[in-house]
Formats: structure tokens, C-alpha cells, sequence
């Protein structure tokens, strides 16, 4: 990789310049975002001064917000306490004081219990969410330039400096869980307590640190383009009910704005996000409301384009299950 394509961050990280690598606490974030296409995009409403390549740019925080506050939801905080003191209980270990990482293990074992006694049959609790956020600055045509180019390299054997461009392509937010198996989790501390009590300590740190590799972690991968395209198309669904625009400057305004939400959709395809099929019906329900604006047939042509959207987001998401269990063949 070329090192004027990096930065350096304070911290002494790497960052490419392609991307912005943003780590995200949960509880550092604001939850608020709109749904798209709710209940009030068809009400009267001012001239939108948005312009689709402001909604591109932003993507809209509100959207991760919301998306981390969904995900959040399931957090419990006891959940996240418990993943916390057992690393300070190895700790304790480390510094050779078993006193304290006892006293740490038995409260844990107790907040432990009530996890059970709260999630009856539940068994991963949410301790713990993240998000990275990666985004490739490119247009459509310089995707498929990049493509065009790792293909060539690949055919030359090139396999490394393949590597590097493709490394490059994608623009995605990862939002990844850590949880507690409550159906191990439990019994394992209970275990480690006695070891401590008996002065068996390096034991006790090498499977306290067995049971911190125990939590299960997952990650829910979202294009991008595709939350860039459900915005534009809820800006465009406003935009047929402007007080103070006709219906034919209406009608050009939603042209664009569906225009730039079929360009990003087509992003989302180069970068490997489905295949060109997926996106079909989708492609055709946002073709056809065309048909329908202005008339008593709108509200379901959108209502449509909405449904379909949402079943587009679930294949992706199937694909990518799918892909994970390729990857990972005992799951």
C-alpha cells in the first residue's frame, strides 16, 4: 500500500485517507433518526432544501445513531458489568492479589444469576456494541475501473497488488456484538472461585482467560450505499407533497433524487454487496412509481418501494449469513 495514501492518527494509529475508520461507543451516541418513508413523508410540507448530493455526503449520523440505538436496546447493563470485572479480575491476578479477584468473581457470579433469573432459556446476552465505519471515496466509475484493474492483475498473477486494490472496496458501517453465553458462562466462574480459594492462581488466570474466550461475537455488516439510498428515497416520497412546488417541477425534483438513489444502489452492487439480480425488483418498484405519482395510486407505489427495500435489505443479509457460515463451516 502506498504510504501517502495513509494518515496518522494521534493515537500512533494508521488510517487510510480512502477511508474513515470510526469507532463508535454505544454510550457515547444520540439516538434519533427518521424511518424511512413513516407516517408523516406524505404529509404537506415546505420546499426540501436538501439536495441529493448533501444526502449522499452526510449518509446521516441520525441513521447510525438509530441504527446503534435498535442494536442497543438489548443491552443489559449487568451483562456489560459482568464482561467488564472479569477482565479486572485477571488483573487482580496478574498483580497477584486473589483476595480481590475472588471478590470480584463472586460478584460477577451474582450478577450472573440474575441474568438467568431476568433471561429464563436465553442464551447470549448482549454485553457490549461497537461499529467501524469504512467508506470508500470513489465514484461508480472509478469502482469499476478498480475492478477491472484487480481483475487484470489476478490474471497476471499479481495476486498482491490485487490485493491492495480490493482491499480499498468498501463502504459499509459493521456493527459488532459481544455477548455472554449464559448457558456456559455461569458454571465456569463458579468453578474458577475455589481455585483462587486454594491458592491454585496460575490456574485459576489461564481458565478465567478461557472463559473470557468463551464470549461470542458477531458482526452485522450495512452497506453504506444502500442506507444512502433509503434516505434519498425518503427525501424524494416529501417531495411529491411541496406546498410550493408544481407538479411538474415536483415530479423533476423526485426524478433526481431517485436517479441518485438507483446510482448508489448501483455502488452497492459494484462493491460486492448481492448481485445484480437482487437488486431487480427493486430497480423496477422505484421505476414504476414513476407511473403513479399524483394520482390515488401513490401512496402504494411508494408503499411498494418501501416493502421492497426492506425485503432487498433481508437478502442481503441472508447472503451474508450465508457467506459467514462458508467461512466458518462448524457454525
Amino acid at each position: 500500500m502506498n504510504k501517502n495514501n495513509l494518515l496518522k492518527l494521534s493515537n500512533g494509529k494508521i488510517m487510510n485517507k480512502y477511508h474513515y475508520h470510526n469507532k463508535m461507543a454505544l454510550y457515547l451516541l444520540l439516538a434519533s433518526g427518521a424511518t424511512f418513508l413513516g407516517s408523516n413523508s406524505f404529509a404537506k410540507t415546505e420546499t426540501l432544501k436538501i439536495q441529493p448530493a448533501t444526502t449522499i455526503d452526510r449518509v446521516s449520523a441520525a441513521t447510525k445513531h438509530k441504527i446503534l440505538e435498535e442494536k442497543g436496546q438489548s443491552i443489559e447493563r449487568e451483562a456489560a458489568e459482568v464482561e467488564a470485572e472479569t477482565h479486572k479480575a485477571i488483573v487482580a491476578l496478574d498483580t497477584k492479589d486473589p483476595k480481590d479477584a475472588a471478590t470480584i468473581l463472586q460478584t460477577v457470579s451474582t450478577k450472573l444469576d440474575n441474568l438467568l433469573a431476568k433471561n429464563p432459556g436465553l442464551n447470549l446476552v448482549p454485553a457490549r456494541i461497537e461499529a467501524d465505519v469504512y467508506d470508500f471515496d470513489g465514484t461508480n466509475k472509478q469502482v469499476a475501473h478498480a475492478i477491472d484493474k484487480a481483475d487484470d492483475m489476478l490474471k497476471h498473477g499479481k495476486l498482491q497488488s490485487a490485493r491492495a486494490i480490493v482491499s480499498e472496496m468498501a463502504s459499509e458501517i459493521r456493527v459488532t456484538t459481544t455477548s455472554i453465553p449464559l448457558g456456559t458462562y455461569p458454571a465456569a466462574i463458579k468453578q474458577i472461585i475455589p481455585l483462587i480459594e486454594s491458592g491454585k492462581i496460575n490456574q485459576a488466570a489461564v481458565d478465567l482467560n478461557g472463559v473470557l474466550d468463551t464470549l461470542v461475537v458477531t458482526t452485522d455488516i450495512m452497506p453504506l450505499p444502500v442506507l444512502r439510498a433509503e434516505e434519498l428515497l425518503t427525501a424524494a416520497a416529501k417531495l411529491e407533497h411541496t406546498d410550493d412546488l408544481s407538479q411538474e417541477k415536483s415530479r423533476a425534483e423526485i426524478q433526481t433524487f431517485t436517479d441518485a438513489a438507483k446510482d448508489q444502489l448501483e455502488l452497492a452492487q459494484l462493491l460486492g454487496y448481492g448481485k445484480k439480480d437482487d437488486y431487480k425488483l427493486l430497480y423496477q418498484e422505484i421505476d414504476a412509481l414513476h407511473q403513479a405519482l399524483f394520482s390515488e395510486k401513490s401512496a402504494a407505489a411508494w408503499q411498494k418501494v418501501k416493502d421492497e427495500l426492506a425485503q432487498f435489505k433481508d437478502r442481503l443479509k441472508a447472503l451474508e449469513e450465508a457467506a459467514e457460515r462458508i467461512g466458518h463451516p462448524a457454525k
